[in-house]
């Protein structure tokens, strides 16, 4: 059993591209199924409890799990915990409106940015952007806390200056801000947040790949979260390495299942975003491949 996210999101299908692989080459000898949930709260307890034998989680979530902070300080460490396989990343793009002289995201000194709701996925993407370009919300003027789907609107009406839009690209609301009043990204170059994300293992570069967005001729450098496939210890060695080895023997046909899987390469699912300490299966099998 995956534990995944709500049926109408990225988690929902991309494990049931992983359940039609293991059903496939059923390593286990038993059917792979997909658990519907609210997200990766939710996974983690499930993954505790023994109900999900799998959980796709965002490796920052992963990482808080594991060290019992922030949303999961009352339930604990969750020690046991292990990472298997990266899956696709959530990538930050920012948009700046016309006139507003923001080329990088050093301009956003004394400008209105939206950086989202408190607690939201939005808001933490948008922070961990700020300190990687050694900024702070103070250093804005003020902090906008909207909902994302009400930035786009306020951006193209002049009352923000920028916002950011964090997911799989492309995003319908940053599509609206485009179309409308022809919104500008904003780069975030992997050399001037280098150093933090030596420090932020769950943050890794990555790109929005041109065409994604009206205008956007280049791919633009930004950072990205990814969704992982981790499990817990109570998983045999042999078991984790059966799923490997069953995913990577059809990673082409894997990759197509899903829009969102296109442009994984194995390297990139072997270590990008595993923030947790790797399954001793996966360990082996990453060895005999070469790939760690």
């Amino acid at each position: 059993m995956i534990a995944s996210g709500e049926v109408t999101g990225y988690y929902f299908p991309v494990a049931g591209a992983l359940c039609r692989v293991l059903n496939k080459e059923r390593p286990w000898g038993v059917g792979c199924a997909v658990m519907p949930s609210s997200g990766s709260a939710a996974n983690v307890a499930s993954l505790r409890s023994g109900e999900a034998d799998l959980a796709i989680l965002q490796s920052r979530a992963a990482q808080l799990a594991a060290q019992g902070r922030d949303g999961f300080k009352e339930a604990g460490p969750f020690a046991d915990m292990r990472a298997i396989l990266s899956l696709h990343g959530e990538t930050v793009l920012i948009l700046a409106r016309q006139g507003a002289g923001i080329k990088s995201v050093a301009d956003f000194k004394g400008k209105r940015v939206n950086l989202g709701r408190p607690g939201s996925f939005q808001r933490s993407m948008a922070e961990a952007v700020l300190e990687a370009s050694g900024l702070t919300e103070g250093d804005l003027s003020p902090a906008v806390e909207l909902d994302l789907s009400d930035q786009g609107v306020e951006l193209c009406e002049g009352n923000i200056d920028a916002a950011f839009f964090t997911g799989v690209h492309p995003m319908s609301e940053a599509l609206a801000a485009i179309d409308e009043c022809d919104a500008v990204p904003v780069p975030i170059p992997v050399k001037s947040v280098e150093a933090s994300l030596k420090r932020a293992s769950w943050l890794s570069p990555a790109f929005i790949r041109k065409g994604s967005y009206e205008g956007l001729k280049e791919d633009l450098p930004s950072l990205q979260v990814r969704a992982v496939l981790v499990g817990s210890t109570r998983l045999a060695p042999e078991d984790v390495h059966a799923i490997l080895k069953a995913v990577h023997t059809n990673f082409g046909a894997f990759t197509r299942l899903h829009p969102v899987l296109k442009g994984l390469s194995k390297q990139g699912t072997a270590k990008e975003g595993l923030t947790v300490k790797l399954h001793d299966g996966a360990e082996k099998f990453y060895a005999e491949t070469n790939l760690k």
